[in-house]
């Protein structure tokens, strides 16, 4: 993803479905969110101050159709 990022610095990034992701992902996702920065295995590091990040669930879903019709 650092090479990605970083031959695309102003990109959007879509995760979707973000609760099935690994849970090493979401220590990535704490490290760019925290720092703006993304430090790979090779010690590559990529900007993502100018990334916007789309995360989708699907978690609460179920409850949501209790609501259908009323929001």
């Amino acid at each position: 993803m650092t090479e990605a990022i970083t031959k695309n610095p102003h990109t959007v990034l879509l995760l979707d479905e973000i609760e099935k992701a690994h849970p090493d992902v979401f220590n990535l996702l704490l490290q760019v969110m925290d720092y703006g920065t993304l430090t790979d295995n090779n010690g590559r590091k990529a900007d993502f101050r100018n990334v916007i990040i789309i995360m989708t669930t699907n978690a609460g879903a179920k409850n949501r159709e209790r609501f259908d019709g009323f929001c």
